[in-house]
């Protein structure tokens, strides 16, 4: 069997959160080191030479990504199949990539540009040799508080174990085929799906857990810029 390993970035958001002064557009856009965070990150993902290609999600009126000079532009396909959630976006896009059932699909963050090629690798060698999907996720080092609101402040009501509790990220790597089903089953019973694993959990699957590195944030405030540009 002929399997093809792409990866896909869900690049339909606007990412209010990351948004700071002077900076107004999508934070997938934004300049870090004088280039694009996308383009970052489609640059970490094309550093494996295992991956066939990158097909990116924008949004249909997206008037930005024309402007992004891409590494490698023969492995790299841009599809205007944003949709009204990342789950729309990422299962939009992976219809578009036309990807084979049995091909293996690495969904990754735009906003995850400091991505290592260690870590990658790891992923993609784990779920090759187990044969089964799994993500990059780091084990929670500090100690959880769940809080409630007491008179509008925020007060810890309880401590939360730790034991176990990981932090997931991107990317997430599972075959094409189940990975679609998935996302349309969530979709059709209004399971809200917050990552692609959970998607899977959903169906009854249990992803393997593989370690990453902090480097690996997720850029979601706009300080988190200048901590990005360092690793950069």
């Amino acid at each position: 069997m002929n399997e093809k390993i792409i990866a896909l970035i869900p690049a339909g958001g606007v990412g209010a959160r990351a948004q700071g002064s002077g900076h107004s557009g999508p934070k997938q856009y934004r300049v870090i080191n004088g280039v694009p965070m996308l383009v970052h990150t489609v640059k970490a993902l094309l550093s494996h030479a295992g991956i066939d290609r990158v097909h990116i999600g924008v949004a249909p009126g997206d008037a930005y990504i024309a402007a992004c000079v891409m590494p490698e532009p023969a492995r790299v396909s841009i599809h205007h199949s944003g949709g009204a959630s990342r789950a729309d976006t990422v299962l939009n896009t992976l219809l578009a990539s036309q990807a084979a059932d049995h091909d293996w699909v690495l969904v990754h963050d735009a906003a995850r540009p400091g991505l290592r090629a260690d870590s990658l690798a790891a992923l993609i060698q784990t779920c090759l040799l187990h044969d089964r999907g799994g993500i990059l996720a780091t084990p929670v080092p500090d100690t959880v508080k769940r809080a409630v609101v007491d008179n509008g402040l925020d007060v810890i009501e309880s401590t939360v174990p730790r034991d176990g509790l990981w932090l997931a990220q991107t990317p997430q790597m599972f075959r094409a085929g189940p990975l679609r089903d998935a996302l349309q089953k969530a979709r059709a019973q209004g399971f809200e799906v917050t990552d692609e694993a959970s998607a899977m959990e959903f169906c009854g699957y249990a992803p393997l857990l593989v370690k990453g590195s902090i480097e690996n944030l997720k850029v979601t405030w706009p300080a988190d810029f200048d901590m990005m540009a360092h690793w950069l």
